[in-house]
């Protein structure tokens, strides 16, 4: 099969096995994972892994028009509202995860350098399974602003104990030496660097549509936008995913229309790209290396569910959230596909150079993500749903986009 055929039955077959799993009351994103882990090398072989290096540029495009959701949820009278409580949320939720990893790892497996890598990551949330869920189920409310603006903040935390971790753990296998000062000096790049980007470009694209007003304007100049970004951020090795976040923060502050225009827009263009993200993605997962994960696996996912659950619910204390949040933001915050794949993929290129122990390191990290994720992408969305459905916020879309247009 060529790529554009991989492509389209991705979508077409994604899209028929998510309204069967939405029959029996089970998020379709599952649906749409199992149907690419059926598909991958784990089962029919029918989508490889060397076809899976050359579709890259939909993964990019899924995880930018998410990234781009996910920033226009954060009008400042919303931040406003909810910000005392979201602070505390996504710096315990992702922290907690990250020392419960490392510690765990460290402690069952004396192997520090592992121990780090795998605790930065375990800090990321991957923000795509979420956001669908949130789609799928029409929902708005303190919960549903909450989890948005969390798990697109968190990856950011990620970014930069990763980048920390990553420079600790080459010098513990002896093959750099490197300072504090410069790997904070790379972290504060990367971020300060894709906020001022995100701003600029925002600030410009706003400016745009609301001199050109029309819906068709508004799309044009949107896609165009991401697509760019998307280029901008590889070259100057920021990060693309908040950048576009920012982009999209900035547009639904000072666009001169309701940011359910954006929501709307974003949300047609993002469906089918979606699709066929989560199923690709599920394509990557080996089934064959559940077992060999042993209990490295078992305690990577165990003190991951344990810090976000438990740093969620003492942030969402600490920050007075509202009950419904206290109560269910920890189910929110456990997927990690996108940003599992992702980081390990940049685990491979930049610990594979390094000799016996690099390629060790990079080879368990791997196979730890990809074997766990199959487990986050199959539980996460499930107790996603149910979550919202608790805090009664399923089905409120429609009141808030009524509201907004009565204002």
């Amino acid at each position: 099969m060529n790529n554009l055929e991989i492509v389209g039955g991705a979508i077409l077959f994604g899209f028929a096995v998510g309204r069967l799993f939405g029959l029996i009351s089970v998020p379709s994103v599952a649906g749409y994972v199992l149907l690419g882990a059926f598909l991958g090398d784990s089962f029919t072989g029918v989508i490889s892994h060397t076809a899976l290096a050359h579709l890259h540029v939909v993964g990019e495009l899924a995880l930018g028009a998410i990234a781009f959701a996910i920033g226009i949820e954060l009008e400042w009278r919303t931040l406003r509202r909810i910000g005392r409580s979201v602070f505390p949320i996504v710096l315990l939720e992702a922290l907690g995860a990250n020392l419960m990893v490392t510690l765990g790892i460290w402690w069952f497996f004396d192997d520090l350098a592992l121990a780090l890598v795998l605790g930065a990551i375990a800090a990321a949330t991957a923000p795509a399974a979420t956001v669908l869920v949130i789609r799928e189920m029409r929902a708005a409310g303190p919960l549903t602003s909450t989890l948005l603006a969390v798990v697109g903040m968190d990856d950011a935390i990620a970014l930069i104990l990763y980048a920390i971790a990553a420079a600790a753990a080459s010098s513990l296998l002896g093959s750099t030496d490197v300072s504090l000062f410069a790997v904070l000096t790379t972290a504060g790049y990367e971020i300060g660097g894709s906020l001022l980007l995100g701003l600029g470009l925002g600030a410009s694209l706003g400016w745009l549509v609301s001199r050109l007003g029309s819906r068709e304007a508004v799309l044009s100049l949107t896609v165009g936008a991401l697509i760019l970004i998307e280029g901008l951020a590889d070259q100057l090795h920021l990060s693309s995913l908040l950048v576009i976040m920012t982009l999209g923060a900035v547009m639904a502050n000072i666009a001169p229309f309701p940011s359910r225009i954006l929501r709307e827009q974003v949300s047609s263009l993002a469906a089918p790209i979606l699709i066929g993200f989560f199923v690709l993605a599920g394509a990557y997962l080996r089934v064959d290396l559940l077992p060999g994960l042993g209990w490295l696996g078992v305690v990577y996912l165990l003190a991951r569910f344990a810090g976000k659950l438990g740093g969620a619910a003492a942030g969402s204390w600490l920050g007075q959230a509202p009950p419904a949040v206290r109560a269910n933001i920890g189910f929110g915050l456990l997927s990690q596909v996108g940003i599992a794949i992702g980081l390990s993929l940049v685990v491979v290129a930049e610990f594979s150079p390094l000799g016996a122990k690099g390629e060790s390191l990079a080879l368990t990290v791997v196979n730890v993500l990809l074997g766990t994720t199959l487990v986050t992408e199959l539980v996460g969305p499930v107790l996603v749903r149910r979550a919202l459905l608790r805090a009664g916020e399923a089905g409120k879309l429609e009141q808030l986009e009524e509201e907004e247009e009565t204002e």
